[in-house]
């Protein structure tokens, strides 16, 4: 369920986003709003960049348009993925796809790299906790491929943790109660 949301001074805000590809327990992560991609409709991504025209509306109407809306209103952003060759799995793959739509339509330089800077300016932190079977190169490349593709976001810290999907339960009772503050 996706329907947990806070009120603030301003108006609707969301402190806290879990992204995953499988099923969790809601109790890990009390104050956040779990997505189970799995659950979910959208689509993939085409390709035609109208999103970066349409000033981030993108072409497709499904759950991702509330979904990449949540990823700019909050603080802190949980992915749980399984690796797959060094690299996000499918769904997780598909949906950080669509998340072009969180980017403004032109470019800047950051760190000497051209980019698409996000269109939120609420510094955020991204914890990423990937699973399954892994070698130390697998890993690595998937820290590198992280670490291109938040760039441009206002990310106040990115940490990438790994654990072999039959130790994914115990590494998430280790950080349920991240979303606490």
């Amino acid at each position: 369920t996706f329907t947990i949301r806070k009120r603030n001074r301003r108006g609707l805000y969301m402190k806290n986003l879990v992204v995953t590809d499988k099923d969790i327990s809601n109790q890990l992560f009390k104050n956040s709003v779990i997505v189970n991609l799995n659950n979910i409709n959208y689509s993939s991504c085409t390709g035609g960049l109208e999103c970066l025209k349409c000033e981030g509306a993108c072409y497709f109407k499904d759950d991702m348009s509330i979904i990449s809306k949540w990823m700019n209103d909050c603080q802190l952003i949980v992915y749980i993925t399984r690796i797959k060759y060094g690299c996000f799995d499918v769904p997780f793959k598909k949906m950080l796809e669509r998340l072009v739509v969180n980017h403004e339509p032109y470019y800047s330089m950051v760190d000497g790299e051209t980019c698409h800077l996000g269109i939120s300016q609420l510094k955020k932190k991204l914890l990423v906790i990937s699973y399954g079977d892994a070698t130390d190169d697998e890993k690595k490349m998937f820290k590198d491929l992280l670490d291109e593709s938040t760039l441009g976001y206002t990310y106040s810290s990115v940490d990438a943790y790994f654990c072999e999907e039959y130790e994914l339960e115990d590494t998430l009772q280790t950080f349920g109660g991240v979303d606490h503050g």
